[in-house]
């Protein structure tokens, strides 16, 4: 009995996990689709940032108020730094510390989900000729302005502008749902929403700023998301392959053999 418990037991846990990837492949999908038709279109775009710009002296007027760059830009961005950090000295002294031995594996995975997301965002940003509002000629820059995944011309200097690097700040704390999700879901939630709220706080900021436009930000927490789903979704393939010799042993072998083998968590 106490092997087909095992089994049935394992199979619920995988068909919650399909359900779950199954959503956010699918959400992925239609986000990139929407989010491709906004960065493309340049309509919202536009007609946000216009709100922030002054048509009279060309510039945006926000853009070093003391506020938002000290406040918005500066303290945000330290104290995301400062979680990360605080995340990774945590993630070690689980490895010494017997309290935090049960949070290791949550830690770790925030931590790797976390960088890699923030990461990435900096790559490809790195390596984008789109430029920020302010450096746009109809903002009073010199660069062009050109949809999303367009041919350009080689002559084109980079921007550096897509997607947004500050936002991945507030939007990589994400990364704190997906490593408590089976773990501690209430803490998981909490985590969630606080990313979202950083996020877009940032990234507010700095389309007040004419530093980003929304097509932008929205971007980066595609990136965040994406690359926490997909980490996560590694790792549970790697965790279902050692599951599934431990539900082969529940079923197959004795239960005095099957309890020598170490059970697996998803």
């Amino acid at each position: 009995m106490r092997r087909i418990d095992r089994f049935v037991a394992g199979w619920r846990v995988e068909h919650s996990y399909r359900r779950f990837a199954l959503i956010n492949a699918i959400g992925l999908g239609l986000s990139a689709l929407l989010f491709t038709w906004i960065a493309r279109s340049g309509t919202l775009d536009f007609l946000i940032e216009q709100r922030f710009f002054d048509p009279v002296t060309h510039t945006f007027p926000f853009k070093n108020a003391h506020y938002l760059v000290s406040f918005g830009h500066t303290l945000l961005k330290d104290l995301t730094t400062l979680g990360l950090v605080v995340a990774i000295v945590l993630a070690l002294a689980s490895n010494w510390v017997a309290r935090l031995r049960p949070w290791r594996r949550a830690l770790t995975m925030f931590c790797v989900m976390a960088g890699a997301a923030a990461l990435l965002v900096q790559q490809l940003k790195g390596s984008s000729v789109h430029a920020c509002p302010w450096d746009l000629a109809m903002y009073g820059g010199h660069d062009a302005w050109f949809p999303l995944f367009d041919r350009v011309s080689a002559a084109v200097e980079m921007g550096r502008c897509w997607p947004g690097g500050h936002a991945s700040g507030g939007f990589a704390i994400i990364a704190g749902y997906f490593a408590l999700r089976t773990q501690q879901p209430h803490w998981a939630r909490r985590f969630l929403a606080l990313g979202l709220t950083l996020g877009a706080i940032m990234g507010t900021v700095q389309m007040v700023r004419g530093a980003h436009f929304l097509s932008h930000n929205l971007w980066t927490l595609w990136f965040v998301w994406a690359t926490c789903f997909l980490i996560d979704a590694s790792m549970h393939v790697g965790t279902h392959l050692w599951q599934r010799r431990s539900t082969f042993a529940a079923v197959v072998l004795p239960d005095e053999l099957a309890d020598e083998l170490p059970d697996a968590t998803v």
